[in-house]
This record gives structure tokens, sequence and C-alpha cells, in this order.
């Protein structure tokens, strides 16, 4: 790759270095119904002008790419408008669409096309970015990269994003190559340091769950859901979980301590919830009865305080019947 070649395609990948007073998001797509859904949440929730939206399709390399007459640089071209069925272009084109019929993304909007080669692989990775004349971005990239899972968490260090999206779907041959497995799904939200949400059967208009600990850290981390609930007109309802009857006064302090938090950055939350019992069961049946549960993992030792522990956040991902918030 040339020198300007590559600083072409690091400009249009470093999205955190040139749009750093915008929230921006990531939907990790793979054409599957599940990602489409999770989309027109990402959109609802970047309502308005401030927000940068980035859409993100892995392919595992090579893919049998290597065939007569595929050379790198048809890579060059618009991979959006290529005469074959590329691994990753289709869930792409149709997510386009999509934004064009949500009237996120105009037609006359300015397009560029970078390209970066990808040894082993003829296709490369590809970013089409659209930029609006107020200055909002869409970028479609269609990436390779050795496992589904390392590509996504790649781009999320790389592109340092307010919030990552990706859908956990069930349907194995609904995507192609380019499945996103819940275990995947599962396995971004846990490894990844920025915030995550994991969508499943997701429903909109039904609220944010979230649950809290009077560790400083869960505080912080509920008044930051409550700002991205914001953003989509969603309410936000507090709970706790106390193992025992003893520890209610213990919730009920943690409850106080994130409305005020909440508050202070101009949000009311909807409702407050106190319940005794095992947090995972807990967790998981209430959470049913709104469109996300959000954590926030602690590392704390404390007995009462280890429920929100990373362990506890596998178990919820996997069990949850919704869509699943880990932010940090």
């Amino acid at each position: 790759m040339t020198d300007k070649a590559q600083n072409d395609y690091d400009q249009a990948s470093a999205s955190d270095e040139t749009t750093a007073e915008r929230f921006s998001i990531l939907v990790c797509t793979d054409g599957s119904d599940e990602s489409f859904a999770a989309l027109k949440y990402a959109v609802r929730i970047g309502s308005g002008t401030d927000a940068d939206l980035t859409l993100l399709y892995i392919r595992p390399m090579d893919q049998g790419l290597r065939m007569a007459g595929l050379q790198a640089s048809l890579a060059r071209e618009n991979m959006l408008n290529w005469g074959l069925e590329l691994p990753g272009t289709k869930a792409l084109r149709r997510a386009r669409d999509r934004l064009v019929e949500l009237e996120w993304l105009s037609v006359d909007w300015e397009q560029t096309i970078t390209h970066k080669s990808v040894a082993g692989d003829p296709l490369g990775d590809n970013v089409t970015t659209y930029t609006s004349k107020e200055g909002r971005s869409i970028a479609l990239k269609l990436h390779v990269a050795t496992t589904i899972a390392e590509g996504i968490l790649d781009e999320c260090e790389r592109g340092n994003y307010d919030l990552t999206i990706i859908a956990k779907s069930e349907d194995d041959d609904a995507a192609g190559p380019g499945h996103i497995h819940p275990e995947t799904a599962d396995r971004v939200a846990l490894e990844h340091s920025g915030t995550v949400l994991v969508t499943r059967a997701l429903e909109e208009s039904h609220g944010h769950l979230v649950c809290v600990t009077d560790e400083e850290s869960s505080i912080r981390a509920a008044r930051r859901d409550a700002v991205i609930a914001a953003r989509c007109m969603c309410p936000v309802y507090l709970l706790s979980v106390a193992s025992e009857e003893e520890g209610r006064e213990t919730a009920a302090r943690a409850i106080a301590a994130a409305k005020s938090e909440i508050e202070a950055a101009g949000i009311r939350p909807s409702g407050e919830i106190i319940v005794i019992g095992d947090p995972i069961t807990e967790i998981v049946e209430e959470g049913k009865k709104y469109s996300v549960i959000v954590l926030s993992p602690d590392a704390s030792r404390s007995r009462w305080r280890r429920f929100f522990s990373k362990t506890t956040t596998i178990e919820v991902l996997k069990r949850a019947h919704n869509s699943v918030m880990v932010v940090r």
C-alpha cells in the first residue's frame, strides 16, 4: 500500500480522532433480521445531528476468494456496486438501503471509498464513508480477520466508540460466513473495555432496567446508561438485588445513590425496584419486562457487591430472554 492510501484508510477508520466530540455508535452486522433490528435501535439512539454511525461486517480470512480473475485491485472500487456477491457486500448494501428508508442517510451525501491490503487475502479491508453537509458520517466497513470475534474486538478498540451494538442471532444459516454466533456476541460484551449492547428479541419502548450496587463504578455506569437511554426517549428503571433480607438497606442506599446521580444529569428515573433472592435469577426474571437489562461488572470482592462480578454478567448474558447492555 502507498503512503497516501494508508493515510486515507487510517483517516476513514479512526473516527475517534476526527469526531471525538460526537456520539459514535458501532453496529456489528451479519445480515440477519436481528442485526437489522439492532441497526434500527442504533438509529433511534443516534437521533439528532450529533451522532456518527459505523456498520461493520467481519468475514473470516480468505473465505475461498482465491478465484480466477479476482484481484486485489478490484477491492479499490465501490464494494457496494460490485456485480459479484462477495461475502459481506449484500449485508452492508441492505443496511445502507435500510438507513435510506429510515431517512438517516441521503443519496446526496458525499461518498469516500478507501481500501487497505491484507496479506494473504485478496479482498482486504474496505470502507465506504458517507458524509452529510452538516458533518455527520456513516461508515460501512467490510473487514477481514482470523475470527469474527477478533475482528470485532479490534475495531471496537481502534474506534473507541461510545456504544457498540451486536445482535445475538440464533439463526446460523441466515447470514453466511460472517454470521455472529451467540458466543461471539457474549465474548465481545465481556472482553471489550467499552459499553456493549447485546440485542436479542429486541422490542423497543419498554425501557432500560439498570441494575445497581452502592459501588461507585456501578453508580457512574447507571448515569452513563441513563444518558444513552435519554437519547432515544427510553425510560430508566433502577433495580437492586439483596441476597438476604438484611441486605435490603444496602440495596436501598444503592438505589438512592444511583437516582441522585441520574437526576444530576437532568434525567428522572421512572421507577425503583428492590428484590430479595438470587441475583442472577431475579435480574433475568425482572428483566423480561424491559427492552434492555443494564449491568456494570464489578471487580469488588465484597459478598454483596460480588453479584455484579464477571461471572454474574456471563450468566445473565446466557440466560436473559431479551437484550443486555454491559456498561463500563
